[in-house]
């Protein structure tokens, strides 16, 4: 009362109250977020304190007619857990030099004790743990494998994955998984919620698993039995309790809203679909091309989508394969565009920008539950998060395709047939390979040192109803190009499909390495019509009207001289990269973006090997 009575928080507007050398924001920034905004010199309210007219106190009486307007300002001790003066704490969820290994265990094999007694002794120190044999367990990946039965799968806790299911009552699937990550609070968990059924009897059990994502030590699980229609009041009273909204709206997907320190649900899928009766496929003669046999074994590599997931640190134990649908993924991708454009905003105020990008990062890893979630700061950080949503993409994708339960018995032949695309190989000798690899080897740009690319296999492609839903734009539209597919998707440019002119500013987002040094690339034909230039990024819904797509202007460019024409009409831009007459622009090499699918057709596929430098 001596110092005046306090504003409410800059951010949030919630209230403000002291705590250990400094005023915390005690409100919620958003449903996903508490609010972190803390400071040393809050605002405070310039009135006069008022007091009830009832009031028979004397002191405060006489005390409210001498209380002056001018207060005096406080002063603070410093603050006991961090030096912050209107800005939030910077030590979220960060990692620290001062961490301790003290979960890691390590094995060493090969050479003399001698050879790693330095090295020993500093691990040690930092609390690791040596062991003269490796762990049996040490190799498992930790994906769960789930048994489907109907359109769900039980939990391998619950013990009831051979004798139950999950409970279907009409469209209702009783069967959830919550996830709340809230980085300034420390809160990374899960909430499994389930009705098992038994096969054979009415019998049913309300199941329940919770815990810390990525750290079994911490949490339970429980399961009760009861008839079917109190399982069913349980668990919606449960998802009530848990989320702040009745199960019917998650179910309709419309009315569901997240709330402030409650639970989300992750929006799943099983991939259910109606498996065939097996078939004998012992002597069965595959009728594909051996580079395409080779191209399929590529494509439907389960190993490959496993080793994204342990790479990622995906929460595996929760999540089976292909379990994320693509809605899911797509919102994750739209909280890293927020952040990267907060990350990119010198103008905004620092508490406030920090407040949001906590708040978008608790977003994403709600979404995607993650073992070590963090605030997401830098733009190499949301890069390395959008390679990882790209790899969960892929897997939501292959998971629709191929049955990863390992009791696939579909031949190379059919997963081919499910792709609906014809896929051609090309000869080496042809004058569409001739003319690719000519595009492939002349436009690397001269950024991308760290290595070159070989082309090994080109293929043609016509996908399924791809050409009828084109050719009407291909007939009508000007400035048609031969384009490659692919860059980071922070949709800087608005949600669109992004292309480039230089090989190598798409070959940079195949993610091989060393040990798998082969990728894949794609032509596309574009049909751009009018294009709008511009020369920064700029987030758009769609160019401007009598535009039909944008073109961010590089400073090196493909030779225009050096540029050939396909199919008559088609330019192809493979001259070799060169400074351009833009001046001032904020972007190294061109980008291109359409925001209509009917605008792009698939041309080429290219099995492109890279030969890395270093």
């Amino acid at each position: 009362m001596l110092f005046g009575a306090l504003g409410t928080c800059p951010i949030c507007s919630g209230s403000l109250c002291y705590s250990g050398g400094q005023y915390r924001c005690h409100g919620y920034l958003s449903a996903w977020s508490k609010c972190s905004y803390t400071t040393t010199e809050p605002v405070r309210l310039k009135a006069k304190w008022k007091i009830p007219k009832e009031t028979s106190n004397g002191y405060l009486i006489k005390w409210f007619k001498s209380q002056k307007a001018n207060k005096p300002g406080r002063v603070l001790p410093p603050p006991s857990t961090s030096k912050s003066s209107g800005r939030h704490a910077t030590n979220l969820s960060q990692p620290s030099n001062d961490e301790k290994l003290e979960n890691l265990k390590v094995a060493i094999a090969g050479g003399s004790a001698e050879d790693f007694a330095d090295l020993k002794t500093k691990l040690e120190a930092a609390g690791v743990k040596f062991h003269m044999k490796i762990a049996k367990e040490t190799s498992r990946s930790g994906i769960v494998t789930v048994r489907v039965k109907g359109r769900s799968a039980v939990h391998e806790a619950s013990g009831l994955q051979d004798t139950g299911h999950i409970l279907e009552d009409g469209k209702s699937i009783y069967n959830t998984t919550l996830n709340m990550s809230d980085l300034s609070t420390g809160i990374n968990s899960y909430y499994i919620l389930q009705i098992i059924q038994e096969d054979k009897g009415s019998g049913c059990y309300v199941f329940r698993k919770w815990g810390r994502v990525g750290n079994n030590k911490i949490g339970g699980t429980k399961l009760d039995g009861m008839s079917k229609s109190d399982a069913i009041q349980e668990f919606k009273r449960l998802f009530l309790e848990k989320t702040g909204n009745p199960w019917e709206a998650w179910e309709q997907k419309g009315n569901f809203e997240k709330q402030p320190g409650r639970f989300y649900p992750l929006d799943i899928d099983y991939g259910i679909k109606q498996v065939p009766k097996k078939k004998d496929l012992t002597n069965k003669k595959s009728q594909l091309a051996p580079q395409l046999m080779d191209l399929m074994k590529m494509l439907f590599n389960v190993e490959t989508y496993r080793a994204a997931m342990l790479e990622f640190e995906i929460n595996m134990s929760e999540m089976p394969l292909g379990k994320l649908t693509k809605k899911n993924i797509q919102k994750g991708f739209e909280a890293l565009t927020e952040i990267q454009n907060l990350v990119c905003n010198s103008d905004c105020d620092p508490a406030i920008k920090e407040s949001l990008i906590i708040d978008a990062s608790n977003r994403f890893f709600t979404l995607i539950p993650s073992i070590h979630p963090h605030v997401i700061r830098h733009e190499n950080d949301v890069k390395a998060k959008v390679k990882m949503l790209e790899a969960l993409q892929d897997i939501e994708i292959a998971s629709r395709l191929v049955c990863f339960d390992g009791d696939d018995d579909e031949s190379l032949d059919d997963k081919y047939k499910k792709l609906r695309c014809d896929i051609t190989p090309l000869l080496h000798d042809s004058e569409d390979y001739q003319l690719v690899e000519k595009y492939l080897l002349n436009t690397h740009a001269p950024t991308h040192k760290d290595w070159t690319l070989e082309l090994e296999e080109v293929f043609a492609l016509e996908r399924e109803g791809e050409f009828d839903k084109f050719a009407p734009r291909r007939d009508t539209l000007q400035n048609k190009m031969l384009l490659w597919h692919g860059m980071l998707k922070l949709f800087k440019f608005g949600k669109g499909i992004y292309f480039a002119d230089l090989v190598s500013k798409s070959a940079q987002y195949c993610y091989v390495d060393k040990k798998d040094p082969v990728g894949l690339m794609l032509l596309s034909e574009v049909a751009l019509g009018e294009i709008y230039e511009l020369k920064k990024a700029t987030y758009m819904d769609k160019p401007p009207k009598g535009k039909l797509s944008t073109k961010g202007l590089g400073k090196t460019v493909p030779l225009e001289s050096e540029h050939v024409k396909w199919k008559d009409e088609v330019i192809v831009p493979c001259g070799r990269p060169v400074p351009s007459s833009v001046r001032a622009s904020e972007l190294l090499y061109n980008e291109y973006i359409v925001y209509d699918t009917s605008q792009v057709k698939m041309q080429f596929l290219l099995k492109v090997r890279f030969h890395h430098k270093r």
